[in-house]
């Protein structure tokens, strides 16, 4: 009995001292989607050498103890010392070996494109999505508020719900929802901000994004955003704010990604200066200006539930066929589904004496003549069945047969002046439609795809788009010179919206015909030398556009849009010059109204404080356009309309700056509109909205990780 007993506690000591080193062994290896560069645990104690009769403190019950915790200890070792691996069809071997890599799904087929995200100083400099990839944008002034870019190839339009189409830029879609595979946990912190404005002008803008994988195939991600300000007129407070909680996994065979979004703005609305000379021709504090509206506001706010998700099967032809899953023949089957709602809601106090106000709307109440309470709302459920056919391999020249079919349930909710007698009801409509594409590519050096759609019955019934894109790719400098062509033409249905709406200050019932639209676009870049040229031609027909009342008509005569645009960046020594230049021709102004050119210049010095720790750049950056009749907006409606009364433009607009690189943070420090009053005081972002007067802005940008 002694014996046995005496091989039970040797046995259980072997345990305890494997236990321990193996756990010693495995701190050395990341837990999440590692790829060690050694085995598991490679020193083993004999059992000779543990001597447990020479602990006589141990009691009975705290030797169970250490058996018991051996036991975890040794199964524990074993799991985190042992290689954790992706294994997709989705993404190559090049993607998936990355600390971290971020894409995007196109919603109806589940192909992914790759993103390469800048977390440095460079990127985060500016905070406002209008200057990311842009020179420029009309808006109300204000952080988060209303915004059209200036570039007309980058104008965003949600037919579904058009009072959605301003707030696009600072909120997500399930087609741009970004999408990790992180290898650590990854986390960014953002502010950007008047820090120590006064109260009463400040703006506070924010982001916040956690996201780490439980497993190598299993992701979950957190998305906080906020952008927003008391703005520099009275009742223009704007606070608009995205939250998004998001998963993908990443199988071998299944792919899926699912999430929710909820984006939100509030905003009190005010219609604009009504005297412009109070800012053109005087010095005063913006605060005391006197505005259109002093009591209105708005809200919009959008909530989106979607699941896109497919399943690789491989076709092999010989039982001896050992081509891996996302090689050779494939079909994949998948689903798609976005349930969304969207709401806008506009109030105000108008009273009989107030003429400005009055004046502003034309006159028109159609319900209440002192008293606004508008909303409109939608509700959009679809779902697409799709199948992929991969005829040999995944980069061939013929590398994807695609096609699917999609369903579309709308509910609409407008007011009418028959809802008095019959109360509240919705409007639905359905959209049943078919789709197509194609893709290939040779290696690196030639890609193509192509993408069709067509309506079969419903609201849209025989609208169609269909286009086709081709890049071809040269290699005579390390990052390679890339070259892509576009073509895109469709035929659609206008907006539900622009046919019907009813209102206290707008009402159209219109019976629009289809709207045509044909555009080419050629891009080249060349990463290596900072360089990016755009051009884009489009030509319209019957497209829809707000008249300087307000109101949604069509333009049954054709027009173009002629856009070219310029990214150079060039470096002398430690001297930067960074120069996005965009320039623009619309054969009608009083339809599509662009300024001519648009530019945005960053110069700067550029040099290490310390060495590997923190580097700096002092300089400025400048915005400027061309004087045009730039778009007014409506409060009641929540859209840019036209008007021929004020042309803006002419000023440049200036920022002094130093941006910071902190090891991983990036911080910078501006001094808004520098050359404020110079030459004058036109520094008008919309027709009688302003920019930020002169302050002090602050921003810091902080990404964690660990190696």
């Amino acid at each position: 009995m002694q014996v046995a007993l005496k091989k039970i506690y040797a046995i259980a000591a072997l345990i305890f001292a494997i236990g321990i080193t193996g756990n010693a062994g495995a701190q050395d290896y990341p837990t999440v989607d590692s790829i060690p560069a050694a085995g598991t645990d490679s020193t083993l104690v004999a059992a000779d050498s543990v001597d447990i009769f020479a602990r006589p403190q141990l009691t009975k019950k705290e030797m169970k103890r250490a058996i018991r915790d051996s036991i975890w200890a040794r199964k524990d070792s074993i799991i985190r010392a042992t290689p954790r691996l992706l294994d997709t069809y989705l993404f190559k071997g090049d993607v998936t070996n990355q600390r971290m890599f971020v894409w995007n799904t196109d919603g109806y087929f589940n192909n992914p494109t790759v993103v390469n995200p800048d977390t440095t100083y460079n990127d985060y400099f500016h905070e406002l999505p209008y200057l990311k990839e842009d020179a420029g944008a009309v808006y109300l002034g204000v952080a988060g508020s209303a915004m059209l870019p200036y570039n007309y190839f980058k104008r965003e339009e949600l037919d579904i719900f058009p009072f959605a189409s301003p707030y696009l830029p600072y909120s997500y879609s399930v087609e741009t929802m970004p999408f990790y595979n992180v290898k650590t946990p990854y986390t960014e912190l953002g502010y950007w901000g008047t820090l120590f404005a006064n109260k009463q002008k400040e703006e506070t803008n924010i982001r916040f994004l956690h996201t780490q994988n439980f497993t190598p195939a299993f992701n979950f991600n957190i998305l906080y955003k906020r952008y927003g300000g008391n703005g520099m007129l009275e009742n223009e407070s704007t606070d608009n704010r995205t939250f998004a909680i998001t998963g993908n996994y990443l199988g071998k065979r299944y792919i899926a990604q699912a999430g929710y979004i909820f984006n939100r703005v509030k905003r009190d609305e005010n219609g604009g200066i009504s005297d412009l000379s109070m800012v053109l021709d005087t010095i005063v504090d913006l605060r005391t200006v006197p505005v259109r509206l002093n009591d209105a506001s708005s809200k919009y706010k959008k909530n989106t539930i979607f699941l896109t998700h497919s399943y690789g099967i491989p076709i092999r032809f010989k039982k001896n066929d050992t081509t891996a899953v996302g090689e050779g023949t494939m079909a994949y089957i998948g689903h798609t589904g976005e349930f969304s709602t969207y709401t806008r809601s506009y109030d105000d106090n108008i009273a009989m004496t107030d003429t400005v106000a009055r004046e502003f709307y034309n006159n028109k109440f159609f319900i209440n003549p002192t008293a606004t309470s508008d909303s409109v709302r939608v509700m959009n459920l679809e779902n697409r069945l799709f199948i992929k056919l991969q005829p040999w391999a995944r980069e061939a020249i013929v590398s994807g047969l695609e096609g699917g079919v999609g369903y579309q349930h709308l509910s609409y909710y407008k007011f009418s002046p028959e809802m008095l007698m019959s109360g509240n009801r919705n409007v639905k409509e359905n959209n049943l439609y078919l789709y197509f594409g194609a893709r290939g590519s040779v290696k690196q050096y030639f890609q193509w795809e192509g993408f069709g759609k067509y309506y079969l019955a419903g609201y849209n019934r025989n609208d169609f788009s269909i286009g086709g894109k081709i890049k071809v790719s040269f290699y005579p400098i390390s990052q390679g010179i890339h070259i892509t062509g576009k073509i895109d033409v469709s035929q659609q249905r206008p907006a539900f919206f622009y046919n019907n709406y009813y209102s206290n200050h707008y009402v159209w019932e219109n019976d629009f015909d289809k709207t045509t639209n044909t555009s080419v676009q050629g891009k080249m870049t060349i990463p290596t030398y900072g360089m990016e040229a755009f051009f884009g031609y489009s030509l319209l027909n019957n497209n829809i556009y707000l008249d300087t009342l307000g109101n949604a008509v069509q333009n049954t005569e054709s027009m173009s849009v002629m856009t070219a645009w310029l990214r150079k960046d060039f470096r002398l020594w430690k001297f930067h010059m960074e120069n996005k230049i965009l320039f623009q021709l619309s054969s009608k102004q009083e339809v599509v109204p662009l300024p001519k050119l648009a530019l945005n210049l960053r110069y700067y010095l550029e040099f290490n404080l310390v060495k590997n720790v923190l580097s700096a750049q002092i300089g400025a950056d400048a915005t400027f356009n061309t004087d045009y009749y730039g778009q007014a907006y409506s409060p009641a409606s929540g859209l840019f309309y036209n008007q021929r009364d004020e042309k803006i433009g002419g000023t440049p607009y200036i920022d002094v700056f130093v941006n910071l690189q902190w090891k991983r943070a990036s911080i910078f420090v501006k001094w808004v509109n520098a050359g404020q009053d110079w030459p004058d005081s036109d520094y008008f972002s919309a027709n009688r909205y302003v920019r930020p007067q002169t302050a002090l802005k602050f921003g810091i940008f902080w990404p964690f990780y660990l190696r």
